[in-house]
């Protein structure tokens, strides 16, 4: 076992899930944690590159929240109405999850960077509620370079990504 980078006491664990999600492929999702400080880091790898994507998804009610997502740690997400773009970088974690989970991912970060601004974190929060209970439409745009990122909907635009 692998000492935590972070509380140096623990012993990281490992575990490993393989998905096979439909239309997307087979993909596999670590997590490695420590069970003393709660540090964890979670991945999710795809087996090899595929063409440069963009996929652009109309969110426009509560329904479409239920959307399943696979972003992969080399993935852009941006939603232009809220003014966001999250933006990978070197730490950056690849997750499956739903439309839902990224808005919550979101949300969580804007909680925890509210100490600078506290008025447009708020205004931003206000704005992600409206769009959990149906009451505001938005763009979720995934953008990948490896082509290892998908949003699994007939509603979804794929197009190619030019880099």
């Amino acid at each position: 076992m692998i000492q935590c980078p972070i509380c140096k006491k623990g012993k990281l664990n490992f575990e490993s899930r393989k998905h096979e999600i439909p239309y997307f492929g087979e993909v596999i999702e670590t997590l490695v944690y420590c069970p003393i400080c709660g540090y964890k880091h979670v991945d999710t790898l795809t087996f090899g590159e595929k063409e440069p994507v963009r996929y652009i998804l109309k969110v426009s009610g509560e329904e479409d929240l239920k959307i399943r997502v696979v972003r992969s740690s080399r993935c852009r997400i941006k939603i232009p109405e809220l003014g966001v773009t999250v933006t990978p970088g070197a730490y950056c974690e690849g997750f499956i999850s739903n439309v839902e989970g990224v808005l919550c991912r979101i949300e969580d970060v804007v909680k925890f960077a509210r100490r600078w601004n506290e008025k447009k974190a708020n205004k931003l929060l206000l704005e992600i509620d409206k769009i959990k209970k149906g009451k505001k439409e938005i763009h979720l745009i995934f953008e990948d370079p490896t082509g290892n990122s998908a949003i699994i909907s007939k509603k979804v635009r794929k197009e190619k990504l030019e880099i």
